[in-house]
């Protein structure tokens, strides 16, 4: 690999210096660098500046995400149609996406350039919504999850949920999450879903605060076609698309939920296991076997 993109959040305070080590060690490894405009307007006197849109065009081969997960969803939003695999360099808390820590920065830059990383190929979600009324409103794809929710409204929500135009159940809720492998690790975990491997064939679909104690997430095939049904209460409710593109919806409404036809490529560490990230980031532990003989 010769050329790659940068991409920074300069939200994080140390950014300006990752960006600078960053280039430092491009230029000792021989790789080209084209920064999105934004480093150019931050880092003042940086040449070689573009719009992420045109990094395809520059001859760019792969994206250098600086940042947190939320930086690497918004960067696979704003990379969308290029088709660029994205390596995640956290300059934050650990994250999932954003699987290199700061002390391997080099050790990844090095392995871009010899060719000699993986890639994870993410699946996406594609979501519309279909009105009582007839028309149809497209969201964005997302590399995490579709949310139907309450809003801002304070009052608990009916759902019904169908699988492949069958109905399933109806839930009374706060919300429902739908959510990849990728996703799974994020809101999802949160509302008590299970971690689903990355390169699982399959999405979790996990009611938020349900009002019933039977109500348990749901891991259904990814070639399912998913569909929610607002049924209640007479207000608007919204659904996002990693957490973004808010749209209202309302009662009769449907939220059509499917397999995104483009994958996200991803790349990590030659070697990487995401049960180490898993293990660091949940803060995992176990008991230490002992052999046989020993004292316990």
């Amino acid at each position: 690999m010769q050329t790659i993109g940068l991409i920074v959040n300069f939200d994080k305070p140390n950014a300006a210096v990752a960006v600078r080590n960053v280039l430092s060690l491009c230029h000792s490894h021989g790789l080209r660098v084209i920064p999105e405009e934004l480093v150019g307007r931050q880092l003042r006197g940086l040449e070689g500046c573009a719009p992420v849109g045109r990094f395809t065009a520059l001859g760019v081969e792969a994206v250098v995400v600086l940042g947190g997960d939320g930086t690497m969803l918004d960067a696979a939003r704003r990379l969308k149609g290029q088709r660029l695999p994205m390596m995640g360099l956290n300059i934050g808390s650990l994250g999932y996406l954003t699987c290199v820590d700061e002390s391997h920065v080099g050790e990844a830059l090095l392995q871009l350039r010899n060719g000699s990383y993986e890639v994870s190929a993410r699946s996406t979600l594609q979501s519309r919504v279909e009105r009582a009324d007839g028309s149809v409103s497209e969201l964005p794809e997302a590399l995490n999850d579709v949310v139907v929710s309450r809003g801002i409204s304070g009052t608990a929500i009916e759902l019904e949920l169908l699988l492949d135009d069958q109905s399933v159940s109806r839930f009374l809720c706060d919300g429902m999450i739908v959510a990849t492998p990728t996703g799974s690790t994020a809101y999802s975990l949160a509302a008590g879903g299970p971690i689903l491997m990355p390169d699982t064939e399959a999405f979790v679909i996990s009611p938020i605060c349900p009002h019933t104690l039977t109500s348990r997430p749901l891991v259904v095939r990814d070639a399912t076609r998913i569909a929610l049904r607002a049924i209640w209460p007479d207000r608007p409710m919204a659904v996002s698309a990693d957490g973004c593109a808010n749209r209202a919806i309302q009662p009769g409404d449907t939220v059509r939920i499917e397999m995104g036809e483009v994958q996200i490529s991803v790349i990590t560490l030659n070697g990487y296991n995401p049960c180490d990230v898993m293990r660091r980031k949940l803060g995992w532990g176990g008991r230490s076997h002992k052999r046989s003989g020993e004292e316990a």
